[in-house]
């Protein structure tokens, strides 16, 4: 699989597990939650721009 396909893929996945972490957890799950979600959307980011920028 092309790398930046994996980087989308998991960026995608935990940008929707750092979101339900926020939306069901406590405090401290919630703080896990933000900082999952921060790092899906800088692989969504980093695959989507890597591509962009190739191309």
């Amino acid at each position: 699989m092309e790398r930046f396909v994996q980087s989308i893929v998991a960026g995608g996945l935990a940008l929707v597990a750092g979101l339900w972490l926020v939306a069901l957890g406590g405090s401290i799950p919630r703080l896990a939650g933000i900082g999952l979600a921060l790092l899906g959307i800088v692989g969504l980011v980093r695959g989507i721009g890597s591509e962009i920028r190739y191309s």
